[in-house]
């Protein structure tokens, strides 16, 4: 019997808490009690960039990431600054996991800028950029600024951000979060009333939301207010609050590169915005891109298949490296072209012409009656062909990219364009494939592109006195892997003559 009624005591005591938590306003929980629940979200969330964007350090233990990010993370403490420091000076560590890191120090300074109380005060060497898993060094950061790890940094790095209080013990005034990176809560909102009583109705689908130092209220386009709803899913207004610079509307520039963090500005530019796509479209936001992930989710053949099948290219170029090309720049630039970030862009529309893609003063990306927000083939074409003078692609003068890329998705690119007939077989097929043309004699190609544009077969240089060909293709890529599921897109080329079908793949 006294068991019973302790029992029953402790349930009307868990009660009242769980109904003491509903009345009250929702609070963060963090993302651990989110993926009890939440399983398979979580798991994927924790190998995507998102909870990497701060990483506190505790007990002097250096921070960890996934294990596919190549960050050279042993070399870090060793070659910051000096190299006098030990992660007992670090308190955080900005970054980390695709670009570039910076390093928080105790007295919340970043280490390598004026008023830092290490050593290398101002001394700099305190950036250290690796994109795509290649050391691209250390540069200097801001060292002559003081550069304090506060609300104004952070709002867009952690869960959970307040002005108020701080979050760094022995320093005032840095303002707190409940959670460093961007956390489930950080797009969700907060979640105690859900944990609380999971219903649909009590946790945000999509947390709109307006950071405090934030003066306009929202977010500009073309100088028209927006503000965030309550009650409304705006992916494009959750993803953009962050993904932009200065709330307004234009695309920030600096040093003949858009600035990163510019993807709201440059995607509400764009056709695919004014058409109602948002950025969940594409992005699987639970998902990485960088480090082979599959965060990607619509292929840009998906709504243009022409184009796909009239890509005027050689060497397999994809959609995404000339219309979402490195125009941008987040650590460093790479190659020798000087037109290659490590930021792809968002704007998608290139506009033919040597004409530069920026203002007068090198500030904003231009936006005018003659020049509307666009990519320049300087960066779309110069970027890969002037890049490297042993790579084996031929470099180009500005004017020679223009003439070339004009015509890029017509047929006729090709000279004397004949368009002929190509018989694929079986359609769909799971993998043995026949492809029968009749061609020239000699110098004649098959390539077969995946749905983005991507070159994963090839065959050059084939000849047949008669003309008739027929290629027996086994279903596999060049590096015999066996394709997924879905569309591809056989292109022959044959002297003055091109045909192009589209094969469906089965498993």
């Amino acid at each position: 019997m006294k068991k019973s009624l302790r029992l029953i005591s402790v349930v009307l005591v868990m009660l009242f808490a769980t109904s003491m938590i509903v009345q009250a306003q929702a609070t963060y929980v963090g993302s651990d009690a989110c993926g009890v629940c939440h399983t398979d979200k979580h798991d994927t969330w924790v190998n995507s960039g998102h909870p990497y964007k701060f990483s506190v350090i505790e007990n002097n233990e250096p921070p960890f990431y996934p294990p596919m990010v190549v960050n050279f993370e042993d070399t870090w403490i060793s070659n910051l600054g000096d190299g006098t420091h030990t992660w007992a000076d670090i308190a955080g560590v900005i970054g980390g996991f695709g670009w570039k890191c910076r390093f928080v120090g105790t007295d919340g300074h970043i280490i390598g800028t004026a008023g830092s109380s290490f050593p290398d005060a101002g001394g700099g060497h305190n950036q250290f950029n690796f994109y795509g898993g290649v050391d691209y060094g250390w540069v200097d950061y801001h060292t002559g600024d003081v550069k304090v790890y506060n609300y104004g940094c952070f709002k867009c790095h952690t869960t959970g951000g307040d002005t108020t209080g701080t979050w760094l013990a022995g320093v005032d005034g840095l303002g707190t979060f409940t959670e460093g990176g961007i956390g489930c809560e950080g797009c969700h909102g907060p979640g105690s009333e859900h944990i609380a009583g999971p219903t649909a109705d009590n946790i945000d689908k999509v947390y709109e939301q307006v950071h405090q130092d934030n003066t306009l209220g929202g977010l500009e386009i073309d100088g028209v207010l927006q503000t965030p709803d309550p009650n409304g899913n705006d992916v494009n207004f959750m993803c953009g609050t962050c993904h932009n610079r200065s709330y307004t509307n234009p695309i920030n520039a600096h040093g003949g590169f858009i600035k990163h963090h510019e993807q709201w500005d440059e995607f509400t530019h764009t056709k695919h915005y004014e058409n109602g796509m948002t950025c969940v479209t594409c992005h699987d936001p639970h998902k990485r891109t960088i480090w082979d992930g599959d965060g990607i989710k619509m292929a840009c053949a998906t709504c243009h298949a022409t184009e796909v099948e009239t890509i005027n290219h050689e060497e397999g170029a994809t959609c995404i490296d000339c219309h979402m090309t490195y125009a941008a720049k987040s650590g460093t630039t790479r190659g020798e072209s000087g037109y290659k970030g490590d930021i792809r862009s968002h704007l998608f529309k290139i506009t033919v012409d040597t004409a530069s893609m920026f203002s007068a003063d090198g500030s904003v990306v231009r936006d005018d009656d003659e020049r509307p927000a666009s990519l320049s083939p300087a960066y779309v074409c110069l970027g890969c062909h002037n890049d490297d003078p042993n790579d084996d692609i031929p470099d180009k003068t500005l004017e020679q990219a223009v003439a070339q890329a004009k015509d890029m998705h017509e047929p006729t690119f090709v000279d004397n364009y004949q368009e002929f007939e190509l018989n694929v077989y079986p359609n769909p097929t799971n993998g043995a494939t026949k492809i029968s043309f009749v061609g020239e004699s000699e110098n004649v190609s098959v390539r077969i592109y995946s749905i983005t544009g991507q070159l994963v077969y090839n065959l050059d240089n084939l000849s047949n006195a008669s003309g008739n060909y027929i290629v027996s293709w086994n279903g596999l890529s060049n590096t015999g892997a066996t394709l997924d599921a879905g569309y591809y897109f056989i292109k022959i080329s044959s002297g003055n003559k091109t045909a192009t079908k589209k094969l469906v793949m089965m498993k």
